[in-house]
């Protein structure tokens, strides 16, 4: 999802009563919609989970990825809720997911991401610039995550779940065949630990987000060789790990040291 188009079957409009200023009307409310989605991997159903019912090709290719269980995908079908993703498995692939507060990963595999990129400090307040979507401004109940690779937006996707949105962004650009060693994330969600693996198994270097992190957020982007970048706000932000990919950081009292 690109831009501020919404397709319609991420919304549903339902009846409501709305109270303002003091008066109560009943109104038509556009509300996000959600699904239960089954992701197969091989003919294998993997997970069942709760999703926005739209770039489903994505979110299946970019779920066994970030997951760790495959490093690439052959091809995805979808047939009505089902996605099907045919890749080469993992020969160490565990044969279940766990659940997390950034939503399924498996509990093996955490890659470690290798890139030389660095990004200028300017580029952190565009990638937020970037994450404001069409279906949040219109029902304000949807996580948004961008891509950007070489300072330009590649890929944008919107969901009720934070996990989802990744996912989706990492579908697309394994896809559609874009190199994520290059790329910066962007999510409108916090960054624990599930989310942090995703990132790392999908082998981005760079994650920014408007929200907060948490301990085992930080330790698993400490580990993974990520730069975790949150709470970022008009003019501030919170760098957690390798801050060496963000060019021109300096402490204050440091100037001329080393």
């Amino acid at each position: 999802m690109n831009g501020k188009d919404v397709p319609d079957n991420a919304l549903d409009a339902v009846r409501c009563l709305a109270y303002s200023g003091g008066r109560l009307t009943e109104e038509n409310e556009e509300v996000c919609s959600e699904e239960v989605v089954v992701i197969c991997l091989n003919d294998r159903p993997i997970i069942s989970q709760v999703a926005t019912p739209d770039q489903l090709k994505e979110l299946g290719a970019g779920f066994v990825v970030s997951q760790g269980l495959v490093r690439k995908v052959d091809g995805v079908e979808v047939e009505g809720l089902t996605i099907k993703v045919r890749a080469p498995q993992r020969v160490e692939a565990v044969n279940s997911v766990i659940e997390s507060c950034g939503g399924s990963m498996s509990d093996t595999f955490v890659s470690r991401v290798e890139s030389s990129l660095q990004i200028e400090k300017d580029l952190i307040f565009t990638v937020i610039d970037h994450i404001v979507s069409g279906l949040w401004e219109r029902t304000g109940g949807a996580h948004c995550s961008v891509l950007l690779s070489e300072g330009r937006l590649v890929a944008k996707s919107s969901d009720v779940g934070r996990h989802n949105t990744v996912d989706k962004v990492i579908g697309y650009a394994v896809l559609g065949g874009v190199d994520l060693s290059r790329c910066v994330l962007g999510c409108t969600g916090r960054q624990p630990l599930g989310m942090i693996t995703k990132a790392a198994n999908a082998g981005i270097p760079v994650v920014i987000s408007k929200a907060a992190t948490t301990t085992k957020g930080i330790d698993q982007a400490v580990k993974a060789g990520i730069t975790l970048i949150g709470r970022v706000k008009k003019d501030s932000f919170r760098v957690y790990s390798h801050p060496h990919r963000v060019a021109g950081l300096r402490k204050e009292g440091t100037e001329g040291e080393g």
